[in-house]
């Protein structure tokens, strides 16, 4: 078999085996130093970020997701409208004799906090959870 020699390694890898190189060198480098402007971004960019995650932390907090009935209608009534605008698998129901359609877990997972009052509204309208 013809040996290529002039075939070079890539990426740290060889490239008639595709294995990683023995003598590829894995040592940790040395961490550089930021510049006093790049440590203030830095520090900005922190504080932003620990904003952000109180604020997501105060919307998940428990409590009633909507504030009154009519909130909730209209609420069920826009779950129910993404929920149909999206492609969901069908399973047959031999008590009810139809078919159900189940909600993906993305969209449960998106809606979590809705789902105490939408699981049975989408029950009446063909959907289940899982």
């Amino acid at each position: 078999m013809k040996t290529n020699r002039y075939l070079k390694p890539h990426n740290g890898k060889s490239r008639r085996h595709r294995r990683p190189l023995a003598n590829k060198n894995r040592a940790a480098k040395a961490p550089r130093s930021n510049s006093d402007r790049a440590e203030m971004i830095r520090q900005a960019w922190v504080a932003e970020k620990i904003e952000q995650r109180e604020k997501a932390k105060a919307m998940k907090a428990d409590g009633p997701c909507c504030a009154s009935q009519k909130a909730v209608q209209e609420t069920n009534q826009k779950l129910l409208a993404e929920l149909q605008s999206t492609v969901c698998n069908r399973v047959w129901n031999n008590e009810l004799g139809c078919w159900q359609g189940i909600m993906p877990r993305r969209f449960i997972q998106k809606n979590l906090r809705h789902m105490p009052h939408f699981v049975e509204f989408a029950r009446e309208n063909g959907y289940r959870r899982s």
